[in-house]
């Protein structure tokens, strides 16, 4: 008895997960199902995420990390959530920002509940911090096993290190995809 296999077709405006084949609204990039990170968010210049617990990070949907990115740029203290999955229930919702200590908060204003938020950029030197290239004669990236050769075109060093990688070095653009990738 033969079986035959049905191929399903991702709907338009659509992705389907790699881990649970849910499919998703495009604007989103986590799964709803499982909540496991799109892969080609990697490619976002940005992407900002709220804890569910302290194991798991999942990230804000695009209209969300725009409105987000934008007030954190402009260096707001608060930004009240209004868009994408807010939008049914806006001023229910806000994020304080804390930029003396990082620290930064989602608060839902009804029940006082409090999440922490996290920015995840490669331009952001918090999670990967700049190493002077004169310190590292001989060594060579973990990932793509090349030479260091310095700064780019606007002086920021693209040698890095992570706080938890003592002794391992990375070339910016190596390690930035695996660090918006991690979600668990």
């Amino acid at each position: 008895n033969k079986q035959t296999m049905t191929s399903f077709e991702v709907p338009p405006d659509s992705w389907s997960c790699e881990t649970c084949t849910f499919f998703n609204p495009n604007s989103v990039l986590a799964c709803t199902a499982c909540y496991r990170t799109k892969t080609s968010a990697k490619d976002l210049p940005y992407q900002w995420e709220w804890s569910a617990n302290p194991d798991q990070w999942i990230p804000y949907d695009i209209p969300s990390s725009q409105e987000i990115e934008e007030a954190h740029q402009s260096k707001r203290s608060t930004c009240g959530l209004s868009q994408g999955f807010f939008a049914s229930a806006p001023r229910t919702y806000k994020i304080n920002f804390n930029y003396d200590d990082r620290r930064f908060e989602q608060i839902n204003v009804r029940t006082g509940n409090v999440r922490r938020v996290r920015r995840i950029s490669d331009d952001d030197n918090s999670i990967m911090q700049p190493v002077d290239i004169k310190e590292l004669e001989g060594v060579i990236c973990v990932i793509c096993q090349e030479p260091f050769e310095g700064a780019n075109k606007e002086g920021v060093s693209e040698v890095v290190k992570l706080p938890p990688c003592a002794g391992h070095y990375f070339h910016r653009g190596c390690i930035a995809p695996c660090i918006k990738l991690k979600d668990e």
